[in-house]
């Protein structure tokens, strides 16, 4: 049971609303419980949704390195609902779960995000982005950050506010 209640779908702002929809079906956001509990704020919200959507719907990096990333935050962060969701079809149940930056059957591009969100999870002190340049242009490199980021403090938020069905 969630720590606060979800703002029932019916009461969501129409604009919030229609963003948590959009966003359910572009596979951005796997459940809504998350999303409803913060319509308690809707415009923070629409920000904050949208900003998940920009992250599938616009990205520098591919959908794998992005899904990688963000399951093995997931697995470090014990997000129950994130280490269930599936955000691309191009990682196998397999490669879940091995996912390390240490696996071989990753590419050294992929090893070396893991790796950073690895680090960036377990203690930001000791990530940082001197390793990345090898494999990232800066670009991808403030994507990876951001997207890393955003991740760790969504999913930590989910777990402290037990925003996820039951």
């Amino acid at each position: 049971m969630p720590a606060l209640d979800p703002v029932a779908t019916g009461d969501l702002r129409p604009d919030v609303r229609a963003l948590i929809e959009a966003a359910r079906e572009s596979g951005a956001l796997s459940n809504t419980v998350l999303a409803r509990i913060w319509a308690h704020r809707p415009e923070l919200a629409a920000a904050q949704v949208s900003l998940h959507t920009r992250f599938y719907d616009s990205t520098v990096l591919p959908p794998r390195l992005l899904e990688l990333v963000r399951l093995r935050i997931a697995a470090i962060n014990d997000c129950r609902p994130c280490r269930l969701a599936r955000k691309s079809g191009d990682v196998t149940e397999a490669e879940v779960a091995c996912l390390s930056s240490e696996d071989e059957r990753f590419s050294p591009r992929e090893r070396a995000a893991i790796a950073f969100a690895e680090r960036f999870v377990v203690n930001h002190l000791e990530a940082d982005v001197a390793g990345l340049h090898d494999w990232f242009s800066p670009a991808e490199i403030v994507e990876l950050g951001m997207f890393t980021a955003l991740m760790v403090g969504s999913g930590r938020l989910a777990h402290v506010l037990r925003a996820y069905d039951e």
